[in-house]
């Protein structure tokens, strides 16, 4: 299978933006752990490596758009089907923790579990396309 001049360009943009988010991540990190910085310091530091991620919804839109509509709708349904699973799970999960003493998850684990599972959802939905 071929890759499309759109498939390189995703592909170089998503690198050069994971690029920068890792560095602003472990930037913002050790810079934390290395010097006593004022809270509002802190909270811009925490939320720099946001910034590529927000840059990541136009370069999967463009990549998107881009797609046949066959392709654009396996990504569509996978999606829809990762954040209902993560929606779904994590609500079930929020309803137990109410009647037990399970701990709480962490919200910056929702991003990575609907990515993982719309990513894993995508290949059951590609093979009944196929």
């Amino acid at each position: 299978m071929a890759v499309t001049p759109a498939a390189k360009t995703y592909m170089r943009r998503m690198l050069v933006i994971f690029t920068l988010y890792t560095v602003l991540l472990f930037g913002a990190v050790w810079t934390d752990n290395q010097f006593d910085l004022a809270q509002p310091v802190r909270i811009i530091l925490s939320l720099l490596p946001v910034l590529p991620v927000i840059a990541c919804i136009g370069t999967i839109m463009a990549f998107v758009r881009a797609m046949d509509e066959v392709q654009a709708r396996i990504v569509l349904e996978s999606a829809l089907i990762g954040a209902i699973l993560v929606a779904v799970a994590s609500f079930t999960y929020g309803m137990l923790r109410g009647v037990t003493d399970w701990p709480g998850i962490l919200e910056v684990w929702y991003l990575p579990a609907f990515i993982g599972v719309s990513g894993f959802a995508q290949i059951f939905v590609k093979r009944r396309y196929q």
